[in-house]
């Protein structure tokens, strides 16, 4: 590998680190920063709820945003973005909402042109950059959420949003080197006009399936413990069977990429996926509380959940067959699955708040992992998205 590739792919690596982290510290610092800035309790779901909305509206213009100034100094940009975020959280209530849209935007632009990166400079290795991608990302969320409050606990709330504010300026500085490799995305056979990815059936087809993806992840990221202490299951040990589901989530992380890119066929891979959803949420219908079945059951879910997402990033490239291609369907795919995966959460906890049942609601979920098991087999007959 020549040296600036290495440089390019430990970029990969290092913005895989900090695509989740500034977003998963924050539910364990809820009650620190209501209590330190006396927000309303009403405030605090926007600061999760924000970089989602980001995701979903932004994720669409992230290619136009390549194509006048390039991938690697969009990248770049969105870094900036994202370390300015970071720190200005730490200054005051409004301050705090502030810098959660600037990194919310970061992030919304980075999670989109990342995949066309590395479809674009490491089409012969796609499946393993990817899965050091997926794995840094899900590593570091995972350290983000369990390293936040007792962080904050030592420290303070705010030294350690801006700990995360220096991370993001280090990892900008390193990236600079991959500016060299900068040039805009074109469309195929450079082409001025090709047909709108949002008129392209295959198109839909990812952008369901990513969406349903997203869906099951963040519900099941939301609920999980609650799901537990409705049925009697102690609050401490629904913590730690949360952990476990991220823990679990590693292997998948690095592994599916892997297997999806070497496989001709992906057929029996979406099976095992969606197979491990099914059995995790019912089970979940269970009333049991003992810790073995909980914790196979979280193993199942995580496993699936992340499985879930390395396999449709990882789609985004094998099925297109330009780094334009990718971002334009990354960018679509990504915008449905972020708007659903703020409005799913949200909308189960409302039903059950009517109901005081989990049962309808992991039928629900039941229903679209099978929904997704079809949109997938759809998916892997097409040779490319855009046929």
């Amino acid at each position: 590998m020549q040296k600036r590739y290495r440089w390019l792919l430990l970029g990969i690596i290092l913005v895989g680190t900090c695509l989740r982290m500034p977003i998963t510290a924050i539910p364990a610092l809820l009650d620190t920063i209501q209590r330190s800035l006396q927000l309303p309790a009403s405030l605090l779901g926007s600061l999760t709820t924000i970089p989602l909305l980001c995701f979903a509206l932004l994720s669409p213009f992230a290619p136009q945003l390549a194509r006048r100034w390039g991938n690697e100094l969009t990248i770049f940009i969105a870094l900036v973005f994202l370390m300015f975020g970071d720190f200005l959280r730490g200054f005051s209530a409004t301050w705090l909402l502030v810098g959660t849209l600037l990194l919310g935007v970061g992030i919304a632009v980075m999670n989109v042109l990342v995949p066309a990166v590395i479809a674009d400079h490491f089409p012969q290795q796609l499946g393993s950059v990817t899965s050091l991608y997926t794995f840094s990302m899900t590593l570091f969320s995972a350290v983000g959420a369990g390293a936040s409050a007792p962080l904050a606990k030592q420290f303070g709330w705010q030294p350690v949003l801006q700990i995360l504010a220096l991370i993001a300026g280090v990892i900008a500085l390193l990236w600079l080197p991959n500016l060299r490799l900068n040039h805009r995305l074109v469309s195929a056979n450079n082409q001025p006009k090709v047909r709108s990815v949002w008129r392209v059936r295959g198109a839909w087809l990812m952008t369901v399936m990513m969406g349903i993806q997203s869906l099951l992840f963040y519900t099941v990221l939301t609920w999980l413990p609650k799901i537990m202490t409705s049925r009697g299951v102690p609050a401490t040990t629904s913590g730690l069977m949360l952990g476990l589901f991220q823990l679990a989530a590693l292997p998948a992380a690095y592994f599916i990429p892997t297997l999806a890119a070497k496989a001709k066929q992906r057929s029996d891979l979406i099976w095992a996926i969606c197979g491990m959803f099914v059995l995790g949420l019912a089970g979940l219908l269970v009333p049991s509380h003992s810790l073995w079945y909980l914790g196979v059951l979280c193993v199942l879910l995580g496993l699936a959940s992340t499985g879930a997402f390395g396999l449709c990033v990882t789609l985004f490239s094998l099925k297109t067959t330009t780094a334009a291609e990718t971002a334009a369907i990354s960018g679509m795919a990504q915008s449905a699955g972020y708007l659903l995966a703020a409005v799913g959460p949200v909308s189960f906890g409302l039903v059950y708040g009517a109901l005081h049942s989990w049962t309808l609601l992991l039928l629900i979920l039941l229903v679209l992992d099978v929904m997704m098991l079809i949109v997938g087999l759809a998916v892997e007959r097409q040779q490319t998205i855009f046929d």
